[in-house]
C-alpha cells in the first residue's frame, strides 16, 4: 500500500478512536490529498489487520463507481446495506467504505442514511468525497466530518523528488504528483489547454470563447474518467489564472468565479462547460440567460 504523506494529526485522532469508533465518518478534501489511503488505513485499524489484507476480509465492504461509470448504482448501495445487516463473519466489527460518495443518487443516499442511523452491531460507515455538499444535510449531520487539507509543498518535494513546477501543480496533493509523473506528456497537454482557454478569455470575442469551451468539453467526452479529466484541467486553470487573468481584474473576477463553479460541477448532473459559459454570457444578460446558466443552478 502507498505510504501516507502528511495528515499526522488526523492519523493520531483516528488512531485514538479505534476502541470506540463512531457509527459513521465523512472524509473530505481535494482529489489526491490522501483521504482514500487514510480511509483504508483506518478501516484496517478497526478490523485489526494490515491494509493489504482488506480486500479479502469478510467484514470489509468497499463501494465505488465502476470503471467508466458516472454514478454509483442504487442496486450496489442496497446490496452493501443488506450485507452490513448480516452477522459479522469473524464475530467483530463490520466496515463499509463508500468512495466517491457524492456519486450516489438520492435513493442510494437515503438507503445508506437508514444504515447510519440504525447500525447493526459494531458497524462503521466511512464516506469519502471531494464534494461533501453533494451529500444531503440529513446524512452529513450523522457523520463525524474529517477535513483533509493540502500537504506542505516542502514535504511533497522531499517525498517525490519532483521538480518545483510539478510540486506547484499538485497544490498539496501527493496523488496528483503521482498522476503527473506517470503521464508527463498528458499533463503538458492539460497545461497548454488551460493556457489556451485563459488567453482566449483575455483577448477573444464572446463567440470565440464559447467555441473554445465547447472544443475543450468535446475532448473530455471520450476521456476514461471525464469528471477527473475536468478536475485536472480546471485545477490547472486555477493555477494559471492569476498570471494570465490577473492584469485584467474584471475578467479575472468573472472567469475566476466561472472556473470555481465549473470545478464544483464536475461529476455532477450539469456539464462544467455550462458554468464556464456562464462566465462568458451570465454577467451581461440578466434575465435573458437560460435558466440552467443562472448562478443558483451552478
Amino acid at each position: 500500500m502507498d505510504a501516507i504523506l502528511g495528515h499526522t494529526a488526523l492519523l493520531d485522532l483516528l488512531g485514538r478512536s479505534v476502541e470506540r469508533p463512531a457509527p459513521g465518518y465523512l472524509f473530505y478534501g481535494p482529489d489526491g490529498v490522501g483521504k482514500r489511503l487514510v480511509a483504508r488505513w483506518f478501516s484496517a485499524k478497526l478490523l485489526g489487520v494490515n491494509a493489504e489484507q482488506l480486500p479479502a476480509h469478510p467484514d470489509f465492504i468497499s463501494l465505488n463507481r465502476g470503471e467508466g461509470e458516472k454514478n454509483i448504482k442504487v442496486e450496489a448501495v442496497r446490496d452493501l446495506v443488506a450485507r452490513m445487516h448480516l452477522t459479522s463473519g469473524l464475530g467483530g466489527r463490520k466496515i463499509a467504505l463508500i468512495e466517491d460518495a457524492d456519486a450516489m443518487n438520492e435513493q442510494g443516499m437515503n438507503a445508506l442514511l437508514k444504515g447510519v442511523e440504525e447500525p447493526e452491531g459494531q458497524a462503521t460507515f466511512i464516506f469519502v468525497t471531494e464534494q461533501p455538499d453533494r451529500l444531503p444535510a440529513t446524512l452529513r449531520s450523522r457523520l463525524v466530518s474529517i477535513a483533509f487539507t493540502p500537504v506542505p509543498a516542502a514535504d511533497i518535494k522531499k517525498w517525490s523528488g519532483a521538480d518545483e513546477e510539478i510540486v506547484e501543480a499538485s497544490r498539496g496533493c501527493p496523488g496528483i504528483v503521482n498522476r503527473i509523473l506517470a503521464d508527463v506528456d498528458g499533463w503538458q497537454r492539460v497545461r497548454r489547454q488551460a493556457e489556451s482557454l485563459l488567453n482566449c478569455f483575455v483577448a477573444e470575442s464572446d463567440g470565440r470563447q464559447i467555441g473554445e469551451i465547447e472544443r475543450v468539453a468535446k475532448g473530455f467526452q471520450s476521456a476514461e474518467d471525464p469528471a477527473r479529466a475536468w478536475q485536472a484541467f480546471l485545477t490547472e486553470c486555477e493555477r494559471q489564472a492569476p498570471a494570465i487573468l490577473g492584469p485584467h481584474p474584471e475578467r479575472f473576477a468573472r472567469f475566476g468565479e466561472a472556473i470555481v463553479r465549473a470545478r464544483l460541477a464536475a461529476g455532477g448532473p450539469l456539464s462544467p462547460a455550462l458554468a464556464l459559459e456562464w462566465g462568458v454570457v451570465g454577467p451581461y444578460h440578466g434575465g435573458d440567460v437560460p435558466t440552467f446558466l443562472h448562478p443558483t443552478y451552478l
